[in-house]
C-alpha cells in the first residue's frame, strides 16, 4: 500500500482507533485508515449524522451550532482577500452557514454539499445558493471561482489528489483556496494518541501533516502562501459532546444539554491548521 499523497511505499503502523489500524507515511507524515469495500460517503452523511444525539458519529444537533459555526466562518473569511465582485465556492457546505457568512462579507458565494439531508436545510442568505454533488466532481465550469474554501472537509474526502485537482480546476489563475483540517503532527495529536478528538471514524479518512498538505497542493499548481494553527468558536455543549464521543465511545449516548450549554468560547489547541494557496500553474491536474 502506498501513500495517497506522495506515493511512498512501506507505510508504518501508527496506532489503532476504534478497532481500526491507522497507517502513517514515513516520507510525508500523512496518516490514514482503510475503510471496507462497503464504505459509502452518501450513507455516512445521512440525516442522523447531522442531528441524532443517540448516534456515536456525527453531531447531536448541527443546526444548534449555527451561532458558533458562523462566528468561526466569519473570522476565517475576514482573512481571505476578496477581489471586487469576487466569486467563492464552499465545498462541503453542510447547512450553508459558511455560504451565508461569505455572502455577508460581500462574496458572490455558492455551496456544494454531498448530503441531500444537509443541503436541504440551507436558509437565509444561503437559500438557493446550494448545489448537490461531490467535491471530487463539482458541477461548475473550469475557472469559475476566485476562491474555494474547504472548512474541515479535506479529511472526509476519499481521494486527496482528485480533491486538489478539482479545486485547481475550479479556480481562476491567481485564485485562492483556503482550508482547515486537523494537524496530525501537532503536539495535541501526538500526546492524545488514539484519543485525539479528530480521529473520527468512519467520517475522517485521512489525517494530514503540514508536509503532506504542502506536497498535495503544490502538485496541482497551488502555491502554499501561509500555514498556521487555527482556533475556532465552539459551544460548551458541543465540547461536552466531543469529549463524550472521544473519551467514552462505548457508552450509550445522551444529549449534551445542560444550563449554559449554548454559551460559546474560542479555543485553539494548535491541532487545526489553516492553509491558503494560490493557483499559479497547471500541476498534475
Amino acid at each position: 500500500m502506498s501513500c495517497a499523497v506522495c506515493g511512498a511505499g512501506a507505510p508504518r503502523r501508527k496506532l489503532r482507533v476504534a478497532g481500526e489500524e491507522i497507517l502513517e507515511c514515513p516520507a510525508c507524515g500523512l496518516a490514514w485508515w482503510q475503510p471496507g469495500a462497503g464504505h459509502r460517503a452518501e450513507a455516512v452523511y445521512d440525516t442522523a449524522y447531522f442531528a441524532d444525539p443517540t448516534a456515536r458519529r456525527g453531531y447531536d444537533d448541527y443546526g444548534a451550532e449555527e451561532s458558533a459555526l458562523r462566528r468561526s466562518f466569519a473570522r476565517r473569511l475576514a482573512r481571505l482577500p476578496r477581489p471586487p465582485s469576487g466569486s467563492l465556492l464552499d465545498l462541503g457546505a453542510a447547512y450553508g452557514f459558511g455560504v451565508a457568512e461569505a455572502r455577508r462579507a460581500g462574496w458572490r458565494a455558492f455551496g456544494l454539499e454531498l448530503s441531500r439531508a444537509a443541503a436541504g436545510r440551507a436558509r437565509g442568505e444561503a437559500a438557493g445558493r446550494m448545489a448537490l454533488g461531490s467535491a471530487l466532481r463539482a458541477p461548475f465550469a473550469l475557472g469559475s471561482f476566485d476562491a474555494v474554501t474547504l472548512w474541515d472537509v479535506l479529511e472526509h474526502l476519499p481521494d486527496p489528489h482528485a480533491a486538489a485537482a478539482e479545486v485547481a480546476r475550479l479556480l481562476r489563475s491567481g485564485g485562492r483556496v483556503a482550508l482547515t483540517t486537523g494537524d496530525v503532527g501537532s503536539a495535541a495529536a501526538r500526546l492524545s494518541g488514539p484519543r485525539w478528538h479528530l480521529y473520527n471514524l468512519p467520517e475522517h479518512l485521512f489525517f494530514y501533516s503540514r508536509e503532506s498538505l504542502s506536497r498535495l497542493l503544490e502538485a496541482h499548481g497551488l502555491r502554499v502562501e501561509s500555514m498556521r494553527a487555527e482556533g475556532a468558536t465552539y459551544s460548551l455543549g458541543y465540547l461536552a459532546e466531543r469529549a463524550r464521543k472521544t473519551l467514552l465511545p462505548g457508552r450509550a449516548a445522551r444529549p449534551a444539554r445542560f444550563p449554559g450549554s449554548r454559551l460559546t468560547l474560542r479555543l485553539n489547541l494548535f491541532d487545526i491548521v489553516r492553509v491558503e494557496a494560490v493557483r499559479v500553474g497547471k500541476g498534475r491536474c
